[in-house]
């Protein structure tokens, strides 16, 4: 059988929708590789060097001298720790109080509806916002909070001005802006549960809380490994609201490995350091992520 050939005005065709697509792509693909994979080219290889802004006469290579000097900060130990402290337990109630609203907010009904609409509100609002609204309602003077609880007796708290005080308003405000996030994923993976599985379950006496753990969570667990994978890269690096409420402080008792970047790189001016930072941070994000898509794809 002799193989059919295209005809030249179809080669021509194709070729002009090819040459026209790639010169569509290309100006986003020099923008995107501008803005993302140059600055990380040069964060990587700043990181091997000794370089100040303001010792620009004294800029040499060292190695991993930077690393080394890293893992013998105390404050970048320090910040280590808060990070740890503040992604497990915003990341923990984000997925707690995400599920709990995925399940009431799953179900059907005009009440639930609004609910749904009213539920998503933070999600629309900049973490930057979120941060400044949530400072002045946790001034110590001031703030909302205060205000309820003298209502009821008890003495103003000084919630941004305490060291462990601080570290709780940072997380309880990162709860409130992205559990509304782990909440839409996870009730994604609870309405596509078959209901089927639910009614047999009930002709066989199986109890509400029974059919959560063993029907519910093990379907959902794609799902649930999805939300995590979203968390943990977004809260590792939180910045903005962090800023905006407590900039680091007081002292360093919110200074997550982020901040302390921020800091070293553009009030110390130590390029160099603040890009070893920046990569260990992603060489966290990096295998965090990895170890979770590796669990998802076994899921599938």
């Amino acid at each position: 059988m002799s193989k059919q050939t295209v005809p030249a005005s179809g080669r021509s065709l194709k070729r002009a929708r090819e040459i026209s697509f790639t010169m569509l792509v290309t100006p986003a693909f020099i923008l995107l590789f501008v803005l993302t994979v140059v600055p990380i080219l040069f964060s990587v290889v700043m990181s091997f060097f000794n370089f100040k802004f303001t010792q620009m006469n004294n800029i040499r290579f060292i190695g991993f001298g930077n690393f080394v000097r890293a893992f013998g900060d105390r404050n970048f130990r320090s910040a280590i720790w808060i990070t740890i402290v503040q992604v497990v337990t915003t990341v923990t109630g984000q997925m707690l109080i995400g599920m709990g609203a995925a399940l009431l907010l799953s179900r059907e009904g005009r009440t639930i509806r609004i609910l749904r609409s009213m539920y998503i509100v933070p999600m629309m609002i900049t973490p930057i916002v979120t941060g400044m609204m949530f400072r002045m309602m946790f001034n110590a003077d001031m703030g909302i909070f205060n205000y309820l609880l003298s209502l009821i007796g008890v003495a103003p708290v000084n919630w941004l001005g305490d060291g462990k005080m601080a570290l709780i308003t940072v997380i309880v405000t990162d709860i409130w802006l992205s559990t509304p996030f782990v909440t839409m994923i996870l009730m994604a993976g609870v309405q596509s549960i078959s209901p089927d599985y639910y009614e047999a379950a009930a002709i066989d006496g199986v109890s509400k809380v029974q059919q959560f753990f063993h029907i519910t969570l093990p379907l959902m667990r794609p799902m649930i490994l999805l939300a995590l994978l979203f968390r943990i890269m977004d809260a590792i690096r939180r910045y903005d609201s962090i800023m905006a409420m407590t900039a680091g402080g007081p002292g360093t008792s919110t200074q997550t490995l982020n901040i302390y970047a921020y800091y070293t790189g553009f009030s110390y001016f130590n390029i160099g350091y603040s890009s070893s930072l920046s990569l260990i941070m992603l060489i966290i994000i990096f295998t965090i992520s990895m170890v979770l898509l590796h669990r998802m794809k076994k899921e599938d």
